[in-house]
């Protein structure tokens, strides 16, 4: 029997991936998360809040030796619109998940964060030393979260994602730019781009981002902070081409005004995820798109 991993927001996008890697590797997998139980769920699963104290249940009934917590509220706009919501699904969710693994005696933690807490880079690419500021209470909740497992006293690791893409994202709402071209596009539907398309991203797989998270439960790092990205930028117009080619969509974008608020350009320096956890990102973007066109076309249309 592997050693049993608790992963909250199991039913989310990067979750179900996390859990593939997770199985692959021998891991026992306990998932909790207030959406029904996905098909084909791999390991014990609890439909339960993880803002209440129910989930006490979870660490009495089963031995947990660490826990990933991917559970948040995502949205950027709905933060805004609803800050109390926010802080309770992301800050207060982790204070209690910290606060029962404390209690059970569990290994370590790994936690899902966003570089939206550098705000707008005052230089690029962006590394863990650069200041923290924040933009949305998105954000704001991201980075006391981040202090509270700092403060727990648990081993942990903080991962920091750029923008992650794949099969699998929920293309409605607030979704990334990738699943929202690809979904359209997908659907021969018009696309618009904000701005000149010149702005860039540092797009990175679920893939690569499901196998860091399972490797920081298998080696001897504790207590970072660290960057989870390509290093390397796109601009939203040459995402657009890259979708367009995968797809053979034939259509001309559609430029419209900017978006106040919008960040020009973002990319996070990988440097730490190279040094200390040994992992270089293999998945290109070009690679990345065809895998979600095969993947859809195999298994059907994106879900959430």
């Amino acid at each position: 029997m592997g050693e049993t991993v608790l992963v909250t927001g199991c039913a989310g996008f990067i979750a179900l991936h996390t859990i593939m890697q997770l199985n692959k590797d021998g891991f026992q997998i306990i998932g909790v998360d207030r959406k029904q139980k996905p098909a084909n769920f791999l390991g014990k699963y609890y439909q339960i809040d993880i803002t209440s104290p129910e989930i006490v249940r979870i660490f009495k009934e089963n031995s947990i030796d660490y826990v990933i917590h991917l559970a948040a509220l995502p949205s950027v706009s709905e933060s805004i619109k609803n800050p109390q919501a926010d802080c309770m699904d992301n800050y207060y969710a982790t204070v209690n998940i910290c606060y029962f693994s404390k209690l059970y005696g569990v290994k370590k933690i790994i936690f899902s964060s966003t570089a939206a807490v550098y705000a707008k880079p005052r230089y690029l690419p962006v590394d863990e030393e650069h200041p923290i500021d924040f933009i949305s209470p998105y954000a704001i909740t991201k980075g006391a979260s981040e202090n509270f497992i700092k403060y727990s006293g648990i081993d942990y690791i903080i991962f920091r994602y750029s923008n992650v893409y794949g099969y699998g994202q929920d293309s409605n709402g607030e979704a990334g730019v990738v699943a929202k071209f690809f979904d359209q596009m997908s659907h021969n539907k018009n696309i618009k781009i904000y701005g000149t398309g010149e702005q860039t991203r540092d797009f990175i797989s679920v893939v690569d981002v499901a196998a860091v998270n399972v490797l920081a439960l298998k080696c001897n790092v504790k207590n970072e902070i660290i960057n989870v990205s390509t290093n390397r930028k796109t601009s939203i117009k040459e995402l657009y081409w890259v979708i367009k080619q995968v797809l053979n969509y034939n259509k001309e974008p559609i430029y419209t005004f900017a978006r106040p608020g919008d960040i020009e350009h973002s990319i996070l320096d990988n440097t730490k995820l190279l040094n200390l956890l040994n992992y270089t990102p293999f998945v290109l973007l070009k690679d990345g798109i065809l895998d979600m066109k095969d993947k859809n076309d195999i298994l059907g249309g994106l879900v959430g």
